[in-house]
C-alpha cells in the first residue's frame, strides 16, 4: 500500500489509510531506521492489566529461554 508524505501547515505527514484501522488520538513512537520510518504505538503502563497477560509464561519455549539467557556479546 503506498501513501504521499504531505505538508501539514509547517509540518510534513502521512495520510494512514483506514484498513490499518489507526485511531484519532492514539501515540506512537516514531523511528527512522535508514530510508525506513517505523511508527510504534505507545503503550502507557503495559503491565498494569494483568489478564492481558494470563497465558503468556505458558506460551514462552525453551527456544525462547534459551535465547533470553544466553550471553549476547
Amino acid at each position: 500500500m503506498e501513501t504521499t508524505i504531505r505538508k501539514f501547515g509547517d509540518s510534513i505527514g502521512v495520510i494512514i489509510p483506514k484498513e490499518f484501522q489507526a485511531r484519532v488520538g492514539e501515540k506512537y513512537q516514531i523511528h527512522k531506521i535508514a530510508d525506513t520510518f517505523v511508527l510504534t504505538p505507545v503503550h502507557k503502563d503495559l503491565f498494569a492489566d494483568e489478564t492481558k497477560w494470563y497465558g503468556f509464561r505458558d506460551s514462552i519455549t525453551e527456544r525462547d529461554r534459551e535465547w533470553d539467557e544466553s550471553a549476547l556479546l
